[in-house]
């Protein structure tokens, strides 16, 4: 197994495995085609990471991140806006779907606790079943953290919904410190993680 960085034809593949692993999570709900389109927007930003783990050439795994969100939200609508509209129309006509989209372009802009929070951020990280507790997640989390070093980055943010009780059983593993709770979505409530990197040699 060897963890690299994604390319853009890497991210057809991407989306399947964050539909298959992160079914539960809003952006799985917008369709396998917007998650294309926004994980090839994210290896064209500058600012933006996505790493992927790959078995005998198979996509096992990913994580993605950026080093500031709303910039990259700012990137996405610019160029994208168009393309995306015509994916998300089917789905516009669904305004809870409507209204949370906007609360994920909003909650980047604001920040929802009375701390200082890093702009760079893990968005998501996922292992298809089969490679789970194997410890593919766990060098996807430590490759991203030096990725981000080489950056002069020093710590990042994760924001979890509080029913994940896997994922945050694995950030506290992978010595994340919940540093706070807000409402990313209405009546959902989310905790946000702060990793503190280690110098890497």
């Amino acid at each position: 197994m060897q963890v690299r960085n994604a390319s853009f034809f890497d991210c057809r593949e991407v989306a399947k495995v964050h539909k298959e692993c992160l079914a539960k999570s809003f952006l799985a709900t917008l369709g396998e085609k917007f998650l294309t389109l926004l994980y090839k927007t994210l290896v064209k930003y500058k600012k933006g990471i996505l790493l992927i783990a790959e078995d005998d050439g198979k996509i096992i795994g990913f994580v993605s991140a950026t080093v500031a969100t709303v910039d990259f939200y700012r990137f996405f609508l610019k160029k994208k806006f168009i393309e995306a509209s015509f994916l998300l129309l089917p789905k516009a006509i669904n305004l809870n779907i409507l209204r949370k989209i906007f609360e994920t372009l909003r909650y980047s802009k604001k920040n929802k606790i009375n701390i200082l929070l890093p702009k760079a951020e893990l968005l998501s990280i996922a292992v298809k079943e089969d490679y789970q507790r194997k410890g593919v997640a766990q060098q996807l989390f430590k490759a991203l953290a030096k990725e981000f070093y080489k950056n002069g980055i020093n710590e990042f943010k994760i924001v979890v919904g509080d029913s994940l009780l896997n994922a945050k059983k694995f950030y506290r593993k992978m010595g994340c410190i919940k540093v706070g709770e807000f409402e990313l979505h209405r009546g959902e409530i989310s905790e946000i993680y702060i990793f503190k990197i280690k110098q890497y040699e």
